[in-house]
């Protein structure tokens, strides 16, 4: 029990530095720290948590969701990360200008690793215009600017990136060089220069000694033999062997302070091992639940574009467009209650009127000689509502194009699905049975 408290106190000691770090944006240093404390304690909620608001930050919203995700599997009750989670999931917009920046990011690296330099500026100012905190983008839009030797440009994006993240590596290196590129790091290295630098002494700041005795070389060299006998002496008999006790004594508790030390490290490292391992789990996990989120989200948005399109076309007068896109959706996979009646009212309309209005214009269009559209039409009448009357049509018209198996397939299917119909009596004689 001591030595857990002992990892969630450094744990907290972490995050507490990191939250300084953060305070003064410096997010990378912050990101390291809460890392570690994560480390050694894996239910710190409030470090996880401010690692995904870290995350966010820097644009990069598919790690901040598995944060939050991990966080709230630990410890659902009273857990900040619900209600990021909430606002996203209130806020689709997000995940997918997020998938979209992520695919363009990836298209622009695709662009300047084939030296196609210019798509690949273009695609990452897109980027930065839905995203401005994505600092990979910068990164990137950055070195292709220094590559052009364009440093203006370039100093401009890694400024953008230290405004947001004040201690980035990538970015402190990459604007050391634009520096040392336009003449900024001579001019900055003059400033401190001046700023630290002593005044030249005058003749008034010369100190002139007070004169001495001069002795002759030979007492020169006698005082100084007799100085080196002398300190060694003293130091044979009285430093030397204090100072070897001193270093045995020392090298024997080192020795069994590095021993202890190793023990614990050792058994640490096991439990950390085990930590990983289980996070590495939840990790794939939250990912797994992550695309799942986006996959379900494309969905609902599909689904609710087609049958807006199709009362939009029906609203329009134009029923044929309306079946089409009716006859083309995969009702089975509409599981959203709202979108569900939306569906159903359509569905109503369709196997109300616009069946037989469909009919009526593949009549038309038989009559003016159209046999290809009327066949169209009563086959989109048929999908949508099957009567005896527009199927025995349909089969005559097949007859009459010289598709004779398709029309005796519908000949059949009435005789079997209708045999009350008066359709049906009329199938049997055209086909002799």
């Amino acid at each position: 029990m001591k030595y857990d408290l002992t990892l969630e106190r450094i744990s907290n000691c972490y995050y507490n530095l990191a939250l300084e770090r953060a305070k003064l944006r410096d997010l990378s240093g912050a990101a390291e720290l809460l890392k570690k404390s994560l480390q050694f304690d894996k239910y710190q909620k409030d470090a996880r948590n401010l690692l995904g608001l870290i995350f966010f930050e820097c644009g990069e919203t598919a790690d901040a969701l598995v944060q939050w995700i991990i966080s709230m599997n630990l410890l659902p009750e009273n857990n900040r990360a619900d209600y990021y989670l909430e606002e996203i999931q209130r806020k689709p917009a997000i995940i997918r200008i997020c998938s979209d920046n992520v695919k363009r990011y990836n298209q622009a690296l695709s662009y300047a690793q084939n030296n196609n330099e210019d798509l690949a500026i273009m695609q990452l100012n897109q980027v930065i215009q839905d995203s401005p905190n994505y600092i990979k983008a910068h990164i990137l839009l950055a070195l292709l600017y220094m590559k052009r030797e364009d440093w203006v440009k370039a100093g401009r994006s890694l400024y953008k990136v230290l405004k947001i993240d004040r201690n980035n590596p990538k970015a402190l290196v990459l604007m050391d060089e634009v520096k040392q590129k336009t003449g900024r790091k001579e001019v900055e290295q003059n400033r401190l220069k001046n700023a630290f630098s002593h005044r030249k002494m005058t003749d008034d700041d010369v100190l002139i000694p007070q004169e001495v005795k001069e002795l002759s070389p030979w007492m020169v060299i006698v005082n100084i033999l007799v100085g080196l006998v002398l300190a060694l002496l003293a130091f044979n008999l009285l430093v030397l062997p204090a100072k070897e006790k001193a270093i045995n004594a020392s090298n024997n508790q080192e020795l069994i302070s590095y021993t202890e030390k190793l023990d614990s490290a050792n058994r640490e490292y096991s439990d950390l091992k085990s930590q990983y391992d289980s996070l590495q789990k939840q990790y794939e996990s939250a990912a797994l639940q992550v695309e799942q989120f986006q996959n379900a989200n494309e969905s609902f948005m599909g689904q609710y574009q087609a049958l807006n399109q199709i009362s939009v076309a029906y609203d329009k007068g134009d029923s044929v467009l309306a079946a089409q896109l009716f006859t083309g959706l995969d009702a089975s996979q509409i599981v959203d209650e709202n979108l569900a009646a939306q569906y159903q009212n359509i569905k109503h309309i369709m196997e109300s009127s616009v069946y037989q209005e469909l009919a009526d214009k593949a009549t038309a269009e038989w009559n003016a000689g159209s046999q290809e559209t009327a066949a169209e039409l009563y086959m989109l009448s048929v999908t949508i509502r099957e009567e005896p009357e527009n199927l025995f049509l349909l089969a005559r018209l097949y007859q009459s194009m010289g598709h004779t198996e398709e029309a005796n397939a519908l000949f059949d299917k009435i005789v079997g699905s209708f045999p009350d119909s008066p359709y049906a009596e009329r199938s049997r004689t055209v086909r002799g049975y």
